[in-house]
């Protein structure tokens, strides 16, 4: 599994989440809602680190990381981060 963070999405988490060089994000699911990983969950997301790195990325010196305990819910299928519609999007394929 890898995870894939494009450069319009890591714009979106520093202006929106006021990241600065450094600073991590972390990804993990989330009881309820809709994702291309699991019926009845989503992928969430909240500034700080995974205690127990499974998958890391950094782009524009922010680390992306998902947790080892968390990887269940991916099916080892890589994530990918990225805007569509002017809204950040999470799928298991390129988003374009």
């Amino acid at each position: 599994m890898k995870l894939h963070v494009s450069d319009q999405a890591v714009e979106w988490f520093i202006d929106e989440m006021d990241l600065d060089e450094g600073d991590e994000v972390r990804f993990f699911p989330k009881y309820g809602g809709t994702s291309d990983f699991q019926d009845g969950f989503s992928v969430g997301l909240e500034p700080g680190k995974a205690d127990s790195v499974g998958v890391e990325t950094e782009k524009k010196n922010i680390t992306f990381q998902i947790d080892e305990k968390d990887e269940w819910f991916f099916k080892e299928q890589d994530l990918y981060v990225g805007i569509k519609d002017e809204e950040l999007t999470f799928s298991n394929e390129p988003i374009e």
